[in-house]
């Protein structure tokens, strides 16, 4: 291969013409084909650079796009996260509300049933109270005809009369005492 240096420093041998020509011939070919192949030489490694600077932008665009969409990714993530607590928070909350309310209305019906349970008690003590009454006028009215029954036995023993056989005796019902609950 010739160098720009050797170009330069290059001479020919003269003749009485000037420079030998089959000499200036000879090295301008030798330039020409070195020039020729350089050029070819050149345009391969700029092909080649355009085609590696290429890969590498398409490699940036790769890496770009990986790190946009990791960005994304982990944003995503965060915000699922996120979602997912509050929603859990939320949940937990309604929950609370819920067991407070089943709480209450439960309790609210204890009291009712509470006061329904003192409410019967007071019925069932009046109830008693009242058929104690009645039993006490039942027993006063049986006293009350038996004494009839005695004094009009004693009448009817004073004079006697003859009983009819249509005449049917009165049962007399016996005092009991009995109590309710």
């Amino acid at each position: 291969m010739t160098t720009p240096l050797e170009i330069q420093n290059h001479e020919f041998s003269t003749n009485m013409r000037g420079y030998n020509r089959e000499e200036v011939k000879h090295f301008l070919y030798a330039v020409s084909e070195e020039m020729e192949h350089l050029l070819k030489n050149n345009q391969e490694i700029s092909q080649e650079l355009e085609f590696l600077k290429q890969k590498v932008r398409e490699a940036d665009d790769r890496d770009k796009i990986l790190k946009d969409t990791l960005i994304s990714a982990q944003q995503i993530k965060r915000e699922i996260k996120e979602n997912a607590h509050k929603e859990a928070e939320l949940i937990i909350r309604e929950g609370q509300l819920q067991a407070e309310n089943i709480f209450e209305n439960a309790k609210s019906h204890l009291d009712e049933l509470r006061v329904q349970i003192s409410d019967m008690k007071r019925m069932r003590g009046d109830l008693l109270a009242e058929l104690e009454m009645m039993l006490t006028r039942c027993n006063h009215f049986i006293e009350a005809e038996r004494s009839m029954a005695m004094e009009s036995d004693k009448l009817l023993a004073i004079t006697p009369r003859k009983k009819k056989k249509s005449e049917a005796k009165t049962p007399v019902l016996k005092k009991k005492h009995s109590r309710v609950g």
